[in-house]
């Protein structure tokens, strides 16, 4: 039951990231009041999870909780990122900004996505392991 194959892990870890873009996008969407976003965090795990035993063949435990834990946080991160990409490139009337200062920004300015994001993970463990 706790062995998982590659194609499994691949299933699981892309389930959780698609699963992390969306959370990013809607909490990006809904701004001001990202706080209502938290009351569905602890929700996020076990439905996650249920999609995620399914990809990855049936399986569960702690290499699998991991495995999603990392795509929901890698795709979250992504997402966030992406939003501030457009500062990489210079124009004339403002400089580019180094790749550091990016992931900065992205990970600053969004404190709820961090905050759902960790009550996510937590929800998701929970229900994997």
């Amino acid at each position: 039951m706790y062995q998982i194959s590659a194609l499994g892990a691949l299933g699981a870890f892309g389930v959780a990231f698609v699963a992390g873009v969306i959370g990013s996008l809607i909490v990006g969407m809904v701004g001001m009041f990202s706080f209502f976003a938290l009351l569905y965090a602890p929700a996020i795990g076990p439905f996650l999870g249920k999609f995620i035993i399914r990809a990855s063949g049936g399986k569960s435990g702690t290499k699998v909780a991991a495995i999603a834990s990392a795509g929901f946080l890698v795709g979250a991160l992504s997402a966030s990122v992406a939003q501030f990409l457009p500062l990489l490139n210079a124009s004339p009337q403002r400089p580019a900004l180094p790749l550091a200062s990016v992931l900065t920004m992205a990970v600053l300015f969004h404190p709820f996505l961090w905050i759902m994001v960790a009550i996510a993970v937590v929800s998701l463990w929970v229900f994997l392991k």
